[in-house]
């Protein structure tokens, strides 16, 4: 982002990415209950078999078939929560907003669910002469021992792909990009000059060919765009909301809460498990998509493309 040149002070920066990671896109597992459900068996099926096969000094005796039953514990918490708990609660497990915080909140409260439900069972049926509270820390801390490995695969399984599908959507609208740069050459230059109005009387007047990007600070709106010398920039009394409304054409898109950029402008899109980044053209700016924009900006740059191969 283009920001003032204030340095904040080393703890300032050690919060503010901490909080940017937290908040950083993660993908709701795989975001489909049939597929969800494959996950759910193979997990368990892992808990299952490491229980049985790896064990500590302080682990009780259990049979197969107890190692079975904490296996079906294990299955059905995870089918409550994965699946059943976003039909419930829709707005909080909206995949488009899910990132690693609300990720890792969910994975502790995996952990106590089962927890509670081992504990439960280690009561009532597997250590009934242990004191009430000796089995359930017992249990929980069986589960959090014995969870934290596959947990660990998970979340990398998850990140793969993620990875995967930013990189193969960024590579496929790297292509539109180039075949959108290829017919402009085709397509006679024309002026489209466009005025924006702001709070106050100043106005700004440019060739929205030439726009670049629009950048939000407040109530404030900062234009770059390109002309003979090179990249010119201007700060407007006006906010990105209004400004958004002002072009109002299919060569612009609102791809982040504090950016507008102009398709033409992109040269190339990079796609990681934190989502896309934008480059723009003969510059070194690089510009961030929010989640859920990320498909309309792919969506916008094809129906960019097929317009210019009708032209």
């Amino acid at each position: 982002m283009v920001k003032s040149d204030t340095t904040p002070t080393m703890p300032v920066d050690i919060t503010m990415s901490l909080r940017e990671k937290l908040n950083s896109p993660f993908p709701y597992y795989l975001n489909d209950d049939r597929k969800n459900l494959l996950l759910i068996s193979v997990i368990t099926v892992f808990v299952i078999a490491f229980m049985y096969l790896f064990k500590t000094p302080n682990d009780l005796d259990l049979s197969f078939n107890h190692h079975l039953l904490f296996g079906g514990i294990t299955f059905v918490c995870l089918i409550i929560n994965i699946i059943f708990f976003p039909k419930f609660f829709p707005v909080w497990f909206d995949a488009t907003t899910w990132n690693l915080k609300k990720y890792i909140v969910l994975n502790i409260w995996h952990l106590l669910l089962i927890g509670m439900a081992s504990s439960a069972v280690d009561i009532l049926y597997i250590c009934p002469e242990k004191p009430f509270w000796e089995n359930v820390l017992e249990a929980h801390g069986r589960v959090v021992l014995k969870g934290a490995i596959p947990i660990a695969l998970i979340t990398l399984f998850l990140r793969n792909i993620m990875l995967q599908q930013n990189l193969k959507t960024a590579i496929i609208a790297n292509k539109e990009l180039s075949k959108i740069e290829s017919l402009k050459k085709e397509i006679p230059k024309t002026n489209n000059a466009i005025t924006i109005f702001t709070d106050t009387s100043e106005t700004l007047t440019f060739n929205l060919p030439e726009l670049l990007f629009i950048e939000a600070d407040d109530n404030y709106s900062t234009v770059f765009w390109k002309n003979g010398h090179g990249i010119e920039k201007k700060l407007l009394r006006a906010n990105l909301k209004n400004v958004e409304n002002q072009l109002n054409n299919s060569f612009t898109i609102r791809c982040h809460r504090s950016y507008i950029v102009n398709v033409h402008a992109i040269s190339t899109i990079t796609g990681n498990t934190n989502g896309y980044k934008l480059q723009i053209r003969d510059s070194d700016f690089s510009i961030p998509v929010s989640r859920p924009k990320g498909k309309e900006l792919m969506e916008k740059i094809s129906q960019l493309r097929n317009m210019m191969e009708l032209y």
